[in-house]
């Protein structure tokens, strides 16, 4: 069982056209993986409505009343301790949940504004200097040059399957290589897909820790970037490369 497979069985789910095996290995998968974990819950909730309604009651008032319940169900994510940090190219902020990074904010001047955009995603939200020291001190260490990968672990549990997919392939880069959005495609088995990985790319929440920086155009412009290309130029010439084309 794949991520994939995983969610093509799970819109079937709600409408029972699931058999038991596939159900068995479904929650197998879904034990293991954050992402589908996730979405798995909600399933499990919505399934356990549809079961709850009464024999006489129409099929499409059954469904109607899941969905409304389903909406009103509030997933309490993890508390996020965040921390500030100056770096060559401003401003960094990490926010980090137990199970690691799960966010990476640069160009945001004001820390009320980066804290209220974590409070979106959780009601537990405090800056936390000292435990996210090991954070500061890898950022340091790479942006001095002396550190060309990072061991910190990272939260992908709020991102979409293939989403992930993009980023664990991206996370095989290595520090002073690069790949094109179309060798990304390839290897996450969607050739001609460049224009849906640049989309994934750009929606890394944990950029530098996952070097989407190091993706480029097949002809070697540097293409997009979240953070600006100006960022992602300081990057790349940090990684020994050298860009000189226009912005």
């Amino acid at each position: 069982m794949n991520c994939d497979r995983f969610l093509r069985h799970i819109a079937r789910l709600p409408v029972r056209k699931v058999s038991l095996t596939i159900v068995t290995e479904m929650q197998r998968h879904a034990a293991n993986c954050v992402t589908c974990g996730l979405e798995w819950g909600r399933a499990r909730i919505f399934r356990e409505m549809l079961l709850a309604a009464k024999d006489d009651e129409p099929d499409t008032s059954v469904v109607q009343r899941a969905c409304a319940g389903l909406d009103r169900v509030e997933v309490e994510h993890e508390a996020i301790r965040f921390g500030r940090f100056k770096t060559p190219i401003g401003v960094v902020f990490v926010g980090v949940t137990d199970k690691g990074v799960c966010d990476v904010t640069f160009g945001q001047p004001s820390e009320r504004l980066y804290r209220a955009g974590l409070l979106r995603r959780s009601s537990k939200v405090w800056r936390d200097d000292a435990g996210l020291t090991n954070v500061g001190e890898e950022l340091k260490a790479y942006f001095s040059g002396e550190l060309v990968r990072f061991s910190l672990s990272v939260d992908l549990s709020q991102v979409k399957p293939f989403t992930v997919r993009v980023l664990k392939e991206t996370c095989r880069i290595q520090f002073g290589d690069v790949k094109s959005y179309g060798e990304i495609a390839t290897r996450v088995g969607l050739p001609n897909g460049g224009r849906a990985v640049g989309g994934a790319l750009g929606r890394n929440p944990v950029p530098i820790i996952i070097p989407c920086h190091r993706v480029i155009e097949k002809g070697g412009r540097l293409g997009g970037f979240t953070g600006g290309l100006s960022t992602k130029r300081i990057l790349l010439t940090l990684e020994g490369h050298c860009f000189t084309e226009p912005s």
